[in-house]
């Protein structure tokens, strides 16, 4: 009978499997740093609490920004383009039959919007029709820094020394990347960003825009890589990709823009 019982028995919960759970908080900010060249751990560095360690996510507020985001993408898409309404399509505003007895409807003038060559219903009005919506600059930032801390509290951050590539040869930075688990057909989409100094680096010429020259064009042929300015970091981007890898120069510049107003 006992063997039997013990058959009986479908699920334990001794054998059921760990849930990942997150880091708390604060040793969650004590993060490994990277070399991007070689995927081995060079050190650690403690992030900010104010920018990286918010919790709970304010899910509310990403929403609010993504929304604001994707309006601003959608812009005045249609700028240019204009449709004539009934006051101004050409034609005479004299009655183009009686009223009655010729047995078919009953017609006014000769441009409504269901004749042949009358008005547009409802159509686009050019620079009118503008899709943009307005936030407040600190929403936006609190947007990013609760964005930031979602990637760190899933595990999804990735902290590198710099962003410095030797060539740019994609083919090199695929087996950069390969070791981090990024691109490829198994890899991850990532997200990289930078704030490179022209002063710190070897030749002031091979770092334009904040980012360097050789690592931008050797992503610029991978599809699941986009490399940005810390400047362009955004919600909507930090979002759509899986990982978000950040130099420690980007950190730096991430922290004292996010936390200036705090």
């Amino acid at each position: 009978e006992e063997d039997e019982e013990e058959e009986r028995i479908l699920y334990d919960l001794s054998t059921k499997p760990d849930v990942a759970r997150a880091i708390p908080l604060p040793q969650r900010l004590h993060v490994p740093v990277l070399d991007i060249r070689t995927g081995e751990e060079v050190g650690t560095f403690h992030l900010s609490e104010k920018t990286f360690g918010n919790d709970p996510i304010r899910v509310d507020i990403l929403q609010r920004v993504v929304v604001w985001q994707r309006n601003k993408f959608r812009g005045k898409r249609n700028a240019g383009a204009r449709t004539k309404t009934v006051s101004e399509v050409s034609g005479s505003g004299r009655k183009v039959r009686p009223q009655k007895g010729g047995g078919t409807a009953r017609a006014g003038h000769s441009r409504p919007a269901h004749w042949r060559g009358g008005a547009k219903a409802h159509g686009p009005k050019g620079k009118i029709q503008d899709y943009t919506t307005k936030l407040n600059k600190k929403v936006r930032k609190m947007g990013v820094r609760h964005a930031l801390s979602q990637k760190l509290k899933e595990g999804s951050l990735i902290i590198t020394s710099d962003m410095a590539a030797p060539t740019h040869k994609t083919k090199d930075m695929y087996a950069m990347l390969d070791r981090l688990g990024i691109a490829g057909k198994k890899g991850d989409m990532a997200l990289m960003i930078d704030d490179a100094d022209p002063n710190d680096a070897e030749n002031e010429a091979s770092v334009y825009g904040g980012l360097d020259v050789n690592f931008k064009v050797a992503t610029g042929n991978l599809k699941k890589v986009k490399m940005l300015n810390q400047k362009g970091c955004h919600v909507y981007s930090m979002l759509k990709f899986k990982k978000l890898v950040l130099s420690l120069a980007a950190v730096r510049s991430l922290e004292e823009r996010l936390e200036r107003d705090l």
